[in-house]
């Protein structure tokens, strides 16, 4: 899966080595139950920004075979988020789990459908790529920068939502809230060029055009809510409806204070 190469607001994060709340039960079956979901999730990310890396480059270079497979493979992430319901089922039947190893279970199990959703938001931009470019839609030099600019900053803020599941890691989270405003004004300059005639397309290409930018949009969302769902697990805190700039000053300071 390739990465998109980071900006100055996406620089790679230090965190500490963290211990991984999901490991270290005294039962090992447990473990490997923990395992197989959260690998089930991992892997629905990793085809996420596969997905969406595909699509954004289907519409950018006109190719429309990248487009088909992304609507071809679609259905694997659904089928993942079913594989991943059906674990989670199970191991709350099986394993009972309480305080933290509830939170993680119901948390995976939340991240899986954020995953799907993003997904599904994948799948549309390809659905709208075909489209357009068998009309024979031109998109100029600066519609095109601004779109692989967003896509990029959407990809890295899914990418790091993931990795921070990996080991519940708060302060990766938080570069993922961090980087939300970067993705706004990108967004924000999608819209704003769309809306200024320079394009001078018909209605409904500009219309699509709107759409996938707003799913690209979405997906960052997901991001943001994945990062949410690490937080309620690391810090047993429903973060959902915080303030996002206390919440990082919170947890930040926290981190950066004296043992």
């Amino acid at each position: 899966m390739s990465t998109p190469a980071p900006t100055p607001a996406q620089s790679p994060v230090k965190t500490k080595e963290l211990p991984d709340l999901a490991m270290g039960h005294t039962v090992r079956g447990y473990d490997r139950d923990l395992t197989r979901l959260r690998g089930l999730i991992l892997e629905m990310g990793e085809r996420v920004v596969e997905q969406t890396q595909t699509a954004v480059t289907a519409l950018l270079e006109g190719d429309l075979g990248p487009a088909f497979r992304v609507l071809d493979r679609e259905p694997q992430i659904d089928y993942l988020a079913l594989d991943a319901d059906d674990e989670a089922y199970k191991l709350i039947a099986r394993r009972q789990p309480k305080a933290v190893d509830l939170r993680i279970v119901l948390a995976l199990g939340r991240i899986a459908n954020e995953a799907e959703r993003a997904g599904d938001k994948a799948a549309r931009i390809a659905d709208r790529t075909i489209v357009l470019r068998q009309e024979g839609t031109e998109l100029s030099p600066a519609l095109c920068d601004r779109l692989r600019r967003l896509d990029e900053l959407v990809c890295c803020a899914f990418e790091r939502a993931m990795e921070a599941v990996g080991t519940f890691d708060t302060q990766l989270a938080l570069t993922v809230f961090e980087d939300e405003a970067a993705l706004d004004q990108a967004n924000a300059d999608l819209v704003q060029h769309l809306t200024s005639g320079k394009e001078g397309l018909p209605l409904s290409q500009l219309e699509s055009l709107f759409a996938m930018g707003h799913a690209l949009n979405r997906i960052g969302n997901h991001a943001a809510t994945i990062a949410e769902q690490v937080i309620y697990v690391a810090e047993g805190q429903d973060v959902r409806f915080r303030n996002r700039e206390i919440l990082i000053e919170t947890l930040r300071h926290r981190e950066d204070a004296p043992a």
